[in-house]
């Protein structure tokens, strides 16, 4: 997994300056992490710290990245020497992460739907148990579990597109080929049904696992318009998903 990154990393951070990413997807993202106010927080899958330092900047009292990316996390510290945050970032795999510390809250867009099999995604579950206080929350941006077409052409238009192999089993193949510049980059996650993520985090101590849909942000309307965003939010291909230790 590490690798496919690697190879796209510079690619992949321009991607985030797209109106899918900046009004949907961050949006989502921050409106589920709430009050971040004096926290620690641990945030998975933080790829170049896009999301991390915005997170610090959002009044968290210590925020850790974790990235399997060596390339990621490479461009996460060229950022924090360019603009100092006191963001500690660690290049690990989440299902070996073990125990850095008790935080409040773990951030993880784009994380759990990347574990190549069952037993990976258990030890990532497992990982962000070890690193939570008791009642403490994890966050994420996920794979859409309860997407039922596998015809994603509409995706076509923001610059992407997705597809699943099929038959769809738990594992099954899902690619992604995205537009950055005048680059093609491509790479892949792995399918799961619902109930293999929530037995997977009940497993783990999880409860209060609720799966919730993206949002737009009234920024995002007035730039684009509602109509732009109104294809990705009627088949959305992630979700936000929310628990508690």
């Amino acid at each position: 997994m590490a690798e496919q990154y690697d190879a796209i990393a510079r690619e992949y951070q321009r991607t985030k300056q797209s109106p899918l990413r900046r009004y949907v997807e961050a949006y989502t993202l921050f409106q589920l992490l709430g009050d971040l106010q004096d926290l620690r927080v641990l945030d998975l899958a933080c790829g170049e710290g896009f999301y991390t330092r915005q997170i610090m900047q959002s009044g968290a009292a210590a925020v850790t990245g974790v990235d399997i990316s060596p390339a990621m996390i490479e461009l996460a510290e060229v950022c924090e020497q360019q603009e100092p945050l006191r963001i500690s970032y660690h290049c690990r795999d989440v299902a070996e992460l073990g125990r850095l510390g008790e935080f409040d809250l773990v951030s993880a867009a784009y994380l759990l739907h990347y574990a190549p099999n069952v037993e990976a995604l258990q030890g990532m579950c497992n990982s962000i148990a070890a690193n939570l206080r008791p009642g403490g929350r994890l966050v994420a941006i996920n794979e859409n579990p309860g997407q039922g077409s596998a015809d994603y052409a509409g995706y076509l238009q923001y610059g992407f597109n997705k597809s699943v192999q099929e038959p769809r089993t738990e594992g099954s193949a899902i690619t992604y080929e995205m537009v950055s510049g005048r680059s093609l980059i491509r790479f892949e996650a792995f399918y799961y049904s619902q109930a293999v993520y929530e037995a997977a985090l009940t497993r783990a101590g999880f409860t209060d696992i609720r799966w919730q849909p993206l949002q737009l942000s009234p920024e995002g309307v007035v730039e684009c318009g509602a109509d732009y965003f109104q294809e990705y939010l009627q088949n959305p291909p992630v979700v936000g998903l929310e628990c508690r230790l």
